[in-house]
C-alpha cells in the first residue's frame, strides 16, 4: 500500500476510487465501505485509495496510527492518502473536493453521514450537487448494521468505556487490542505469586475498569492473559492501572521497557476491595482457572 501526504495529492497521475474517512478502529463497517471501493476499482480498472486522518479530535483513538495502517494493507487497499486533522481543517468543501478531483478522483466512496470541509458544512447533498456538475460518481454507503446495531466508531468507544469488550469485539469485527511498554510497578503481584507486568499504554484509551480475560503477545507468541484495569481498592490505590497476568508463561528475561500487545475478549468482574490478602489471592487463583477454561473454548487472535 503506497503512502501519500495529502499535500502532496496533485502528484498522483492515476485515475482513483476513493473511499474518504477516518476510519478509526477500521471496524466493521468501514470495512464494508472498503469492500465497495476495492470492487468498483477492480470493475473499473482503476486504483482502490482511500483518504483518512492519523490524527483528529476525539476522546480516544481506537487503535494506533500503525495499527491502523496494517488493517488497511490488509484489506487490499493500494493508495493511502494521509494527513492530520489541523492540515485541511481549514479548507471549504469545495476546496477540498476539488483537490481531489484534480488528483484523479473519479469515484468517491463515503458513508452515509459523512461531513467534510472547513466547519463540517460539506455532506452528502453536496456531494450529490457536485457529483452532477463536475462529472465524478459517487456512491454513497447506508448505515452498516451487526446483529441489528448499527456499527459506530463513537458507539465502540463507549462500549469500551463501559467495559463491554464483548459487544465493543463484535461490531469490531476483531479483538479489540493495545500495545504499551512494561514499566516498573510496586511488585505486590509478585510477593503474592502472581507476578503482573505494569504497562504504559501508547495511546491515551479509556477502559471501564475490573478484571478481563484476554492474550497478550511477546515475541510473536500469544499467551492466555487475566489483565487488570483500574485502581487497587485493596491496596487503596487512586491510581489507574493496566497490568497483565501471563498464564503458564516460562520467560526467565524480565519483560521491563519490553512493548507487547494485549488483547481483551471478555470482562469477568469488577475490581472488589478485600479485607484480607489471602481472600484476595484465592479470587485470583479462581479468576486464572475461569480464565483457562474460558479462552479454551475460543480462537486466539490471528498474528
Amino acid at each position: 500500500m503506497k503512502l501519500i501526504h495529502f499535500s502532496e495529492i496533485k502528484k498522483i497521475d492515476k485515475e482513483i476510487v476513493l473511499g474518504i474517512g477516518k476510519f478509526d478502529g477500521v471496524h466493521s463497517g468501514h470495512k464494508k465501505i472498503l469492500s465497495i471501493v476495492l470492487a468498483e476499482a477492480k470493475k473499473e480498472g482503476r486504483v482502490a485509495g482511500i483518504i483518512t486522518f492519523r490524527k483528529f479530535p476525539v476522546e480516544f483513538l481506537l487503535c494506533s496510527w500503525k495499527e491502523k495502517l496494517s488493517l488497511l494493507k490488509e484489506t487490499g487497499i493500494e493508495l493511502c492518502v494521509w494527513c492530520d486533522f489541523d492540515d485541511i481543517s481549514h479548507l471549504s468543501p469545495e476546496k477540498f473536493l476539488e483537490t481531489l478531483l484534480e488528483a484523479g478522483a473519479k469515484t468517491i466512496v463515503v458513508g452515509y453521514n459523512f461531513r467534510f470541509g472547513k466547519g463540517r458544512k460539506g455532506d452528502v447533498k453536496l456531494l450529490r450537487k457536485q457529483s452532477k456538475e463536475r462529472d465524478f460518481s459517487l456512491i454513497v454507503v447506508p448505515s452498516y448494521k451487526k446483529n441489528g446495531e448499527i456499527v459506530s466508531a463513537s458507539k465502540i468507544r463507549k462500549m469500551i468505556k463501559n467495559g463491554d469488550i464483548e459487544k465493543a469485539n463484535k461490531l469490531l469485527g476483531r479483538y479489540f487490542s493495545v500495545s504499551g511498554k512494561v514499566v516498573k510497578g510496586k511488585g505486590i503481584g509478585k510477593k503474592m505469586g502472581f507476578p503482573t507486568a505494569n504497562l504504559a499504554l501508547e495511546n491515551n484509551i479509556c477502559i471501564g475498569q475490573g478484571v478481563y480475560a484476554g492474550w497478550v503477545e511477546h515475541k510473536r507468541k500469544i499467551y492466555k492473559s487475566a489483565i487488570v484495569i483500574g485502581k487497587s481498592p485493596t491496596f487503596n490505590n487512586d491510581v489507574n492501572k493496566f497490568e497483565v497476568f501471563i498464564i503458564d508463561y516460562e520467560g526467565k528475561k524480565t519483560l521491563y521497557n519490553k512493548k507487547i500487545r494485549f488483547f481483551l475478549y471478555k470482562k469477568l468482574r469488577n475490581q472488589i476491595k478485600f479485607q484480607y490478602l489471602e481472600v484476595l489471592k484465592k479470587q485470583i487463583e479462581k479468576d486464572i482457572r475461569e480464565i483457562k477454561i474460558m479462552l479454551q473454548k475460543i480462537p486466539a487472535p490471528e498474528l
